[in-house]
């Protein structure tokens, strides 16, 4: 079980700042501005670094980025990948925790060592409520 705590706490300081992350994706697109005299009309296009997320309902948020940006929002999107991993990490951790105490009797959140002993209830005695 102390070998489960442990993992869970070195799981969790891997953790990135909670106010950098943010969800979707960061796409790269050419795109043509249409423009008569714009190189793009005979050339590979302008390329476009976008970020897309997608929300419930089917809507989808799209937003441009300027080339300053890009870095930024590509490390945010990974620190989201990475919340979301150690997440799933610690919920695998946390079911263990509660299969040990289950079998042992315990509570997650109280060692066994520190948990009140408590005497065995009798079924039956009529001392109990009805």
């Amino acid at each position: 079980m102390n070998r489960l705590l442990a993992r869970r706490r070195r799981v969790l300081t891997q953790l990135p700042p909670l106010e950098e992350i943010l969800r979707g994706s960061i796409l790269d697109r050419t795109v043509r501005c249409g423009g008569p005299g714009c190189h793009c009309a005979s050339s590979d296009g302008h390329p476009v670094t976008t970020l897309t997320v997608s929300f419930a309902g089917g809507r989808t948020s799209q937003l441009s980025l300027p080339a300053r940006l890009v870095p930024v929002a590509k490390r945010w999107v990974a620190n989201y990948h990475a919340w979301w991993t150690i997440m799933e990490e610690v919920s695998a951790i946390n079911r263990e925790i509660l299969r040990q105490q289950r079998r042992q009797g315990g509570t997650a959140e109280q060692p066994l060592s520190d948990r009140p002993r408590r005497g065995r209830r009798r079924v039956g005695s009529g001392g109990g409520r009805r």
